[in-house]
């Protein structure tokens, strides 16, 4: 990964938990969009691996590596 990429990720990391406790459940409510697209993408027939691994990762920044739709 790029450190660009990696900084940024670093980035959000560090700030969903603070956007968390100004305003609970934001964290639930991007977790369930990253989904509700990651499967309006595979359904559609335009998911790519590298779509994919972008869903993936976003999904390990939000904590929630792994969960499916």
């Amino acid at each position: 990964m790029p450190a660009s990429a990696q900084a940024a990720s670093y980035v959000l990391a560090a700030l969903l938990p603070r956007l968390e406790a100004l305003s609970p459940g934001l964290t639930d409510d991007l977790a369930a969009g990253l989904l509700a697209d990651r499967e309006a993408i595979r359904k559609s027939g335009r998911m790519t691996p590298e779509l994919e691994e972008v869903f993936l990762s976003a999904q390990t920044i939000l904590g929630r590596p792994g969960e499916q739709p």
